[in-house]
């Protein structure tokens, strides 16, 4: 017997019984095999292998590519069962979603023809924007294109700074300066690597903490030739199409960040209901029983700011450069904070390389963890992002609750996702803030009365937290204050989306448990509004309790961490 959103996970259920037991050592696809190839620094083959034979690579590819991607809920479930075993199934096998993303919004026929043909037979378009001397001030990047003095097309030369398979990618998506000043003086250009001459130098691969086997590199440019039918789109437009493309590569990464977190969790409480301090189960004792609640809460809070964003670019894309980036920030900074408290419940064995749950595994959670919250941009440059557009976003008026019912309806149809409306600015919309107060009062109506007083006073706070800060933005001026307020809106935001999801999907079972229950609501809002406030979530540890009890029934259960049903294999 199936349920309303059983169809939502089934590709990710599908793909775990493919994969088999994680927790088998001698399953290649597991955990202790994750750890080993961590240890030895080995790319995935035969992971990458068999994800591609699944049909894996395809899900970020539209129809008309030949993919089979049909929404961003149901892939980021499908992505994060993938890394929940090994998060380097990501790279190994979707680092070209930039790159075609960046293609699919300004390339010719024959370019997107030409990179779905080589993405559906498995392989790589690696994205080389960023530059070793600029970091995140992309207006200082310094490659430059210019025309070949001596024939028809054009010369590219500079450097280009860890780029994700580098030294394995067939074609590479490169923006490089063809003007002066502004963000109008970059053009990309897609080169064909396989044809590059002596021109071109891959260098060595880069170490990394995290991710390790994966190959970055820096690509080095010196004069090499480039035919004009290689520019894509028209000169000065790269930045605009990169930019916008990393919106949706934020909204990707939460996947990863969450199976880092997924596993974390999974193997802390296994190792803490097992182990025993003098008569009690470690899990049992009040201290390790708050840590683990409060990891389960960030987790909890994650997993529903996650699949929110990925249903609402879907109808709102054109809010991206602030959902997207206030999703990136929450799901990674929670994911972090509960490996942290994971880390603290395991104490030694969160050190051990080779022992400890998961063959040793926690280590690489942690330094992978690490990784995917930098690796599209640095965690400031992420909020100073959408700093500049804070004080048109909280003067924006409260708008009705109209189309929120779709996004935060787990079973309600999508419309098609539209990259054509990625936008840089959102023009002081954000859908879940902005809607918050059309339903805030219903929803603590409707919490009181269903024995949820506490969750209930929490979406009053947030409601009044939303309307105070107007006054914050007003009061804070530029710098970094302004940068600190954008931090404290996207908790608020977080926690907004949760009670959204909530009451648009109180009617299903959401982490397997009836409809309308709300312990894993009052613990997400008790977690994030500390978050937002600065203070420690221990100081009301009593909210985030039924987080712990929700996690325990999905562990109990062989179910995947999250609002929608995933079997474990």
């Amino acid at each position: 017997m199936t349920g309303p959103l059983d169809g939502l996970g089934s590709a990710a259920a599908r793909l775990e019984q493919t994969l088999g037991p994680a927790e088998d050592p001698a399953n290649p696809y597991g955990f202790a095999a994750a750890a080993r190839r961590d240890e030895a620094g080995e790319y995935p083959e035969a992971l990458a292998a068999a994800l591609r034979a699944a049909g894996f690579h395809l899900d970020y590819l539209p129809a008309d590519w030949g993919g089979t991607f049909r929404s961003f809920d149901r892939s980021l479930l499908l992505v994060r069962t993938a890394a929940r075993r090994d998060l380097n199934a990501m790279p190994a096998t979707m680092f070209s979603i930039t790159a075609a993303t960046c293609v699919r919004l300004h390339g010719s026929p024959a370019q997107q023809q030409e990179v779905a043909a080589l993405l559906r037979g498995g392989g790589a378009v690696a994205f080389a924007l960023s530059e070793a001397e600029h970091g995140s001030d992309l207006l200082a990047n310094t490659a430059r294109l210019e025309r070949d003095p001596d024939g028809p097309g054009l010369r590219l030369t500079g450097e280009k700074w860890m780029v994700g398979l580098g030294q394995r990618c067939e074609a590479a998506y490169v923006v490089a300066r063809t003007g002066e000043r502004g963000p109008g003086s970059f053009t990309a250009v897609l080169l064909d690597l396989a044809a590059a001459g002596p021109e071109l130098d891959r260098g060595p691969a880069v170490p990394t903490g995290g991710m390790r086997g994966i190959d970055f590199a820096h690509l080095r440019f010196d004069g090499l030739p480039v035919p004009g039918n290689r520019v894509v789109g028209r000169p000065g437009e790269a930045l605009e199409a990169a930019v916008k493309a990393q919106q949706v590569v934020r909204l990707m990464s939460t996947a990863g960040s969450l199976g880092c977190a997924d596993t974390a969790l999974r193997l802390t409480l296994g190792f803490a209901a097992e182990r025993r301090t003098g008569r009690s189960r470690l899990l049992d004792t009040p201290h390790q029983r708050r840590e683990s609640a409060i990891a389960a809460a960030a987790l909890l809070a994650a997993d529903a700011v996650a699949l929110t964003a990925a249903r609402g670019i879907h109808f709102a894309p054109e809010q991206f450069s602030i959902w997207g980036c206030a999703a990136k920030h929450v799901v990674a900074e929670a994911v972090e904070d509960a490996i942290a408290r994971c880390g603290a419940t395991l104490a030694t064995r969160a050190v051990l390389r080779t022992e400890g749950p998961g063959g040793g595994l926690f280590q690489k959670l942690q330094r992978d963890a690490a990784l995917v919250r930098v690796v599209d941009t640095s965690t400031l440059a992420n909020l100073r992002s959408f700093t500049g557009q804070l004080p048109a976003l909280v003067k924006a008026p409260a708008g009705p609750a109209g189309h929120a019912a779709t996004v935060f309806a787990l079973d309600a149809p999508l419309p098609p996702y539209d990259p054509a409306r990625l936008d840089l600015n959102a023009r002081g919309r954000d859908l879940p803030t902005g809607t918050l107060a059309a339903i805030a009062g219903p929803a603590a109506a409707a919490l009181a009365e269903g024995g949820a007083p506490q969750a209930a006073a929490l979406a009053e706070r947030l409601r009044d937290a939303l309307q105070d800060l107007p006054k914050e933005v007003e009061q804070a001026g530029p710098g970094l204050a302004l940068v600190d307020l954008a931090e404290r809106f996207a908790w608020l935001h977080a926690a907004a989306c949760c009670l959204q999801l909530w009451w648009a999907s109180r009617h299903l079972p959401l982490h397997g448990r009836p409809p309308g229950s709300a312990g894993w609501l009052g613990a997400c809002l008790g977690y994030l509004l500390a978050r937002a406030d600065g203070t420690d979530p221990r100081h009301g540890a009593d909210l985030l309790a039924p987080a712990l009890d929700t996690v325990l029934a999905l562990h109990d259960g062989g179910r995947l961490f999250s609002a929608v049903p995933v079997p474990l294999a």
